[in-house]
């Protein structure tokens, strides 16, 4: 007979339920200059729009935020305990330093601005604390995070061109032996302009970019196997339904989105609730477009299995 597993810890299931029922939930309001460096542009576009699922909080890696968040501190008191100056709290504020770029859509948070480093005492720097495991640490050391770890260095290099500095400093602990390793960052306009460029075309498209691979079992594709919207991307699953994944929505500067069938302003709780006018973007829906009916608010679609779908029918039967 086989083995019995060995039995789960109530305690480190209260734990990570409490961790879950803490956890903030909800999706990003604009594009994540955490997420930017994602070649895929169909990936960010889906993620503006909140078509894919969110990720829901889950016990160890809220802990492994947390864990993220006590080395960050760390290593701006060791930036201290050498006699640097460091501002993590926007005095406008009272809050932590936030940065905004492509009309607002283009969004981040600042770990903190220092002056006072040994290796240019009078020039201020944007400060950015990661953590990692011994391997990934001992991969990115090699260097520089522009090859190593470009996700990191497109973050860094945003914050820079929000903030109109010149210089940043990307620091790093190692959580299995607390080693440190810090690199320089020189602010590139060029890198920055290209990328905000970017972010700006995928705000503004109207339906999805093209995908960046077709067949997402392909090796050069190996990105697409944990992305949140492959199902939709590659597999003929619906999007979720809210006001970002209707027709009807538009961003635009502010940051704001307008909805054009009630002709006002989308509230961030108002969009994630949606309303029962919603009518998916074309592309977003697995089928093809055979009609639509502007009286009666209603699309038409021939699906991939022959049947026929109305969007907005729904509404019909209600009343």
């Amino acid at each position: 007979m086989a083995a019995l597993p060995p039995p789960q810890s109530h305690t480190v299931l209260a734990i990570d339920a409490a961790y879950v029922e803490a956890a903030r939930t909800g999706d990003s309001a604009g594009v994540p200059m955490s997420g930017v460096a994602n070649p895929c542009d169909r990936a960010l576009w889906y993620q503006f729009r909140w078509a894919a699922p969110g990720e829901g909080p889950e016990g160890a890696r809220q802990r492994r935020f947390e864990s993220g968040e006590i080395y960050e501190h760390r290593l701006l008191d060791m930036l201290r305990m050498i006699g640097c100056q460091v501002w993590e709290i926007d005095e406008t504020t009272g809050k932590q330093i936030r940065v905004d770029l492509a009309g607002g859509h283009l969004r981040g948070k600042l770990d903190a601005v220092a002056r006072g480093l040994p290796e240019a005492p009078a020039t201020p720097h944007a400060i950015e604390c990661k953590s990692s495991n011994d391997k990934s640490f001992k991969a990115i050391v090699k260097g520089p995070i522009r090859e190593t770890k470009p996700e990191h260095f497109a973050q860094i290099q945003l914050y820079l061109h929000a903030l109109d500095l010149r210089r940043g400093l990307y620091m790093l602990a190692n959580k299995n032996d607390d080693a440190v390793h810090c690199e320089r960052v020189e602010y590139d306009p060029v890198f920055c302009l290209a990328l905000v460029a970017r972010i700006e075309r995928v705000v503004a498209a109207p339906r999805p970019p093209a995908r960046l691979h077709d067949d997402p079992t392909s090796k050069a594709a190996f990105a697409c196997q944990w992305c949140p919207a492959r199902a939709i991307c590659h597999e003929a699953a619906f999007p979720r339904q809210n006001c970002r994944t209707c027709m009807a929505s538009t961003p635009s500067d502010g940051p704001r989105w307008d909805c054009e069938r009630h002709k006002g302003r989308l509230s961030y709780d108002g969009m994630q609730a949606g309303c029962p006018d919603h009518l998916f973007i074309p592309e977003l829906v697995p089928g093809s477009q055979e009609d639509a009916d502007p009286e009666r608010g209603t699309v038409t679609y021939r699906m991939a299995d022959g049947s026929v779908w109305v969007d907005g029918a729904g509404r019909e039967r209600a009343a």
